[in-house]
């Protein structure tokens, strides 16, 4: 299961190299610019019932001073792991860093894979408190995940896609056109029994070259977006991502189209794709700062002026594929 990063830096460019690189690792990143952009996501944190594993919390911030938000940010997450990193280290009164029980100190500049094996060394030596405790929510709860899988040459294309089809935790499974063939769907009921049925039942299939594993999650938002996402009609379906609405193959086409976004701009963002016309569903993928997205229209081209007009120029967008849909029980 992904681990929840809370990162908070004035410097952007830190910001986005150690989210993209912690992303790499397996974390999921929530970059925040300053100390009250930090205090909210905590706020959220708490109304959504979210747990946080580790911060990485700068010192010296323009607006609250580091070590007092530390403070605050360890009384609300008593158990969590917490680094701090500066670019002042010699300036430091190490006596008084001590006082806040941090678990280790990063002088700038440091690059993910520093970062992540410090993480991963403190949390071995004092693992998170929650891992031993399962929440009566999280048993409740559906999980859903994507695999993007591209065919092997030379193999029964219709052979595989009608075993994906047929497999007794897949949703969705549509044959597209681009550099991937098939777009599965999936669902169990628990992040860790998603990721083992996708390396035990999918990847074992013969005929598949290549995957990528990509576990649907629900972006952290106000009460106030989500009242007007559910005002407009959409329900958020937290329970069940990427199954907010049916499709009807016969009266229109439909494309996959995959968004890879900057992760400051989600919150914005999220709402924004959510409510775009044609959008069936909009699904965030956790710890990838991407988006899935189902399009339909009359014809592609109805599908590719909504993706040009509507979609690439927003901005926190930094990449757009689109993979439209094949009927193969009609070809």
């Amino acid at each position: 299961m992904q681990k929840k990063v809370l990162l908070v830096d004035d410097e952007s460019a830190l910001r986005r190299s150690l989210s993209l690189g912690l992303n790499q690792y397996g974390y999921d990143v929530e970059p925040c610019e300053n100390g009250l952009a930090a205090l909210n996501k905590l706020e959220l944190y708490k109304q959504n019932d979210i747990d946080l594993d580790v911060v990485i919390l700068d010192i010296q911030l323009p607006d609250i001073n580091g070590k007092k938000l530390g403070r605050i940010i360890r009384n609300k997450y008593p158990d969590t792991t917490m680094f701090y990193i500066t670019g002042y280290y010699n300036d430091l009164d190490l006596s008084e860093i001590e006082d806040l029980q941090v678990d280790g100190i990063l002088e700038k500049p440091f690059d993910a894979g520093t970062l992540s094996y410090k993480i991963e060394s403190v949390l071995e030596t004092h693992p998170h408190k929650k891992e031993t405790h399962i929440h009566e929510k999280d048993t409740a709860k559906s999980v859903s995940a994507y695999a993007l899988i591209s065919a092997a040459d030379n193999t029964d294309f219709f052979a595989l896609y009608q075993k994906l089809y047929y497999m007794e935790n897949t949703l969705y499974c549509d044959a597209v056109k681009g550099d991937k063939d098939i777009f599965l769907l999936i669902q169990t009921d628990s992040a860790d029994a998603c990721e083992k049925y996708y390396k035990e039942s999918i990847l074992s299939l013969r005929g598949i070259k290549e995957s990528d594993y990509l576990p649907v999650g629900v972006p952290v938002l106000s009460e106030n977006i989500k009242e007007i996402i559910n005002a407009a009609g959409i329900t958020m379906f937290e329970d069940m991502p990427g199954m907010n609405r049916q499709r009807d193959n016969k009266k229109s086409v439909c494309s996959y189209v995959v968004i890879d976004v900057d992760r400051e701009y989600l919150t914005n963002l999220y709402p924004v794709l959510r409510l775009t016309e044609n959008v069936l569903y909009c699904d965030y993928i956790s710890g990838h700062s991407t988006m899935v997205l189902m399009l339909y229209g009359t014809q592609f081209s109805e599908i590719d002026k909504i993706i040009e007009k509507k979609i690439i120029n927003l901005e926190g967008v930094l990449k757009v594929k689109k993979y439209p849909v094949i009927n193969i029980f009609e070809m």
